[in-house]
């Protein structure tokens, strides 16, 4: 869990930002009420501030002396302000800080947690800045390190080419069109040959003063494009409305494929996967098993306690994940997951399922200030490569149902 920093003297305010910490597991909070005690709070925490959220004007400190102290610590800082002044604001900027939010509303609270959380995601985003100039480089590559990404320099085409080569994990390519060996349109052009827009995004630079740059940047497979010198507000806003837009299509693409709730594959999908890994196996001549997993009466608790069914599916998908990490694992319906498994014996196999029964009834879920436990029943159909996946589904759904009519929490096999 990521740890926050908030100044602010306002009890409403305070208020706000506790109510909306509840609703975001991913963070806790520190809480300062003036310049002193944040600062006692910097020199006794033992671990770093992810970042701090503090507001301009305090009793204590009324001319933003807490903002000095802040990036003093390199504490990744968001300012709440009362005022919209444009030289402030420019200012704020100029001194490092990831941004500033007007005190409007509730909702400009909202916004803060919202880029937070857009700070915590950017840890993960690798980006590539492309320019021959090295001063120009390390410019953009500072303003992007401010907002937590990963940032990876090159000098030329050439070795951009190289460091996507290196380093696949690359989302982001932002490069400078005039260059020494390959220009901008070049290179552009020679990534979109291996990365699709929706997979890898590119923004175009350029100081020159072609109107159609911007155009040329776009129709060579660039997905936007910024002139320099550009206002730093403008970069952030364009870098992170393509980031997002990058996410949602992945978003949407993992929809296609894998459960909402859970995140294991959806039946359809699973079932595809198996019939092509069946037809391997049989080729390689290896085992392979397929076991279907319900949740002992978990229809009739999520009737009673709904809001508690959705954490408890996650939970057992966590463990599916865990302990069959390297084989397909599915949720089917509501109550019931699958997994494929290919290369074991029957004796693995059935010490396999025994481990996961044993993983699902050590975990405590508390419901209403009670701590109560869950079970699973298993049924799996072994095979040394002579049954396709209408059979091994016929069987295994047999011996579930078997394990659950003899009373539940048992692994049953063939």
């Amino acid at each position: 869990m990521k740890k926050l920093l908030f100044v602010e003297d306002s009890l409403i305010v305070i208020k706000v930002i506790r109510r909306l910490l509840q609703e975001n597991s991913e963070f806790c909070a520190d809480i300062a009420e003036s310049f002193a005690q944040a600062e006692s709070f910097i020199k006794e925490t033992k671990e770093n501030y992810f970042a701090a959220v503090v507001d301009l004007n305090l009793p204590d400190s009324p001319n933003g002396e807490i903002v000095d102290v802040m990036l003093k610590n390199k504490i990744p800082t968001i300012v709440l302000t009362a005022s919209m002044d444009e030289t402030l604001c420019k200012n704020l900027m100029q001194k490092g800080v990831v941004d500033y939010v007007v005190k409007e509303n509730r909702y400009s609270y909202s916004y803060a947690i919202k880029l937070i959380t857009r700070l915590s995601r950017n840890h993960t985003l690798k980006v590539l800045v492309v320019d021959d100039s090295v001063v120009a480089r390390k410019h953009v590559a500072s303003l992007l390190i401010r907002y937590q990404f990963q940032v990876v320099q090159a000098s030329g085409a050439k070795q951009a080419i190289r460091k996507l080569v290196e380093q696949p994990e690359i989302r982001l390519v932002i490069t400078d069109y005039h260059m020494p060996d390959i220009d901008g349109f070049e290179l552009v052009k020679l990534i979109r040959g291996k990365y699709e827009k929706h997979d890898l995004t590119i923004i175009g630079l350029s100081g020159e003063g072609d109107a159609a740059l911007s155009t040329k940047f776009i129709k060579n497979g660039a997905n936007d494009f910024l002139r320099k010198p550009f206002n730093q507000e403008e970069f952030y806003c364009r870098v992170l409305h393509n980031i997002e837009l990058m996410e949602s299509v992945e978003q949407l693409k993992a929809n296609q494929y894998f459960d909402e709730v859970t995140g294991l594959y959806k039946r359809s999908v699973f079932f595809q996967n198996v019939i092509t890994k069946i037809e391997e196996c049989c080729e390689k001549e290896l085992d392979y098993t397929l076991a279907l997993i319900e949740i002992d009466d978990f229809k009739d608790f999520n009737t009673i306690h709904c809001e508690y069914g959705e954490p408890v599916l996650k939970k057992v998908a966590d463990l599916l994940n865990e302990k069959f990490e390297s084989f397909y694992t599915a949720k089917l319906n509501l109550t019931q997951f699958a997994i494929f498994l290919w290369g074991n014996s029957l004796d693995d196999c059935h010490m396999q399922m025994n481990d996961f029964q044993d993983m699902v009834r050590d975990q405590g879920f508390a419901f209403y200030n009670e701590i109560r436990h869950i079970s699973v029943s298993v049924g799996f159909c072994y095979t040394q490569g002579k049954m396709n996946l209408n059979e091994l589904l016929e069987s295994s759904e047999a011996l579930l149902l078997r394990a659950q009519e003899a009373g539940k929490d048992i692994v049953l096999y063939e």
